[in-house]
C-alpha cells in the first residue's frame, strides 16, 4: 500500500472545510470572505490531482474515474431525488425539504450536473444539482488531461514536449474561460477546460520539486500578493471574484 503524503491530506482537509463553509455562508456569500474561499477551494483540488497525476491508458483512467467520481455522484443524486420525493409526499414536515419540485426537474438537474444557475443562449431552464457538480467536472478534466498528456508524451519530441504542452494547456484554459462567459455547459465542461491550467500547474510543481526548492519566505510573499490582488478585484467590481463554479 502506497504511503500517504501527510501535507496533501492536510491540504485536502482544508479545501473540504472551505467548501462546507463556503456553501453555508448565506448572505455573506458575495462578500470578501466568501470570495476569498471560492477563489481557492476548487483550484486546490485540481492542483493536487495534477500533483498526484500518473499517466494511464485511457480506458484504465476512465474506469478509475467512474469508480472514484461518477459512482459517488450518482449515489448522491439518487439520494437527493429520493429525499425530495419523500418531502413532497410529506409537505408540512419540519425535517425534510424538497430540493426539487418534481421528478422531471430533479432528473434533468442530475443529468446536466450544474453547480449554479444555468445560463446559455438557448435559455434552457435547468435547476442546479448543487456542490456535487465538482465530481462530474473533475471526471471530465482528468480524462482530458490524461489524454493530451499521453499524446504529447507519445508523439512530441522530448525537446518540444514542454512547448507543446504549454500551448495546449493555454488554449484549453482560454477556451474554458471564453465558453464560461457564453454558456454553463453540461457537467461543467467549461470549468473542466479551465481546470487544465491548475492540473498542469500541480504536475509541474511535482516535476520541478518546487515545494522543496522554494524558500519559506516566498510562501508568505506569494500568499500576501494573492490576497492583495483578490481584495483589489473585489473592490473593483463590488461582487465575487471569478471562480470555477457556483
Amino acid at each position: 500500500m502506497a504511503k500517504r503524503i501527510e501535507w496533501i491530506d492536510i491540504a485536502k482537509g482544508i479545501a473540504i472545510l472551505a467548501v462546507v463553509i463556503g456553501h453555508t455562508l448565506g448572505p455573506y456569500n458575495g462578500q470578501f470572505f466568501g470570495s476569498l474561499i471560492f477563489a481557492f477551494h476548487m483550484p486546490i483540488f485540481f492542483m493536487l490531482s495534477g500533483y498526484l497525476y500518473h499517466p494511464r491508458p485511457p480506458i484504465q483512467e476512465c474506469r478509475r474515474g467512474a469508480v472514484n467520481l461518477l459512482l459517488p455522484y450518482v449515489a448522491t443524486a439518487v439520494l437527493v431525488l429520493v429525499v425530495s420525493a419523500v418531502a413532497r409526499w410529506l409537505p408540512h414536515n419540519p425535517v425534510l425539504l424538497a430540493y426539487f419540485p418534481s421528478w422531471q426537474t430533479g432528473l434533468l438537474a442530475a443529468v446536466y450536473g450544474a453547480g449554479s444557475p444555468v445560463f446559455n443562449p438557448w435559455h434552457w431552464q435547468v435547476q442546479p444539482i448543487g456542490a456535487v457538480w465538482f465530481l462530474l467536472s473533475m471526471f471530465i478534466a482528468i480524462q482530458l488531461f490524461n489524454g493530451w498528456m499521453t499524446l504529447t508524451a507519445r508523439y512530441a519530441q522530448r525537446t518540444r514536449q514542454d512547448l507543446a504542452r504549454g500551448v495546449i494547456v493555454i488554449a484549453l484554459a482560454i477556451s474554458g474561460g471564453v465558453l464560461g462567459q457564453i454558456a454553463y455547459l453540461p457537467w461543467a465542461f467549461n470549468a473542466a477546460l479551465l481546470a487544465q491550467a491548475f492540473l498542469y500547474a500541480g504536475y509541474l510543481v511535482r516535476q520541478t520539486n518546487l515545494l522543496q526548492r522554494m524558500p519559506s519566505p516566498w510562501y508568505l510573499l506569494l500568499t500576501f500578493m494573492w490576497v492583495k490582488c483578490l481584495s483589489r478585484l473585489f473592490c473593483a467590481d463590488g461582487s465575487r471574484v471569478a471562480e470555477l463554479a457556483d
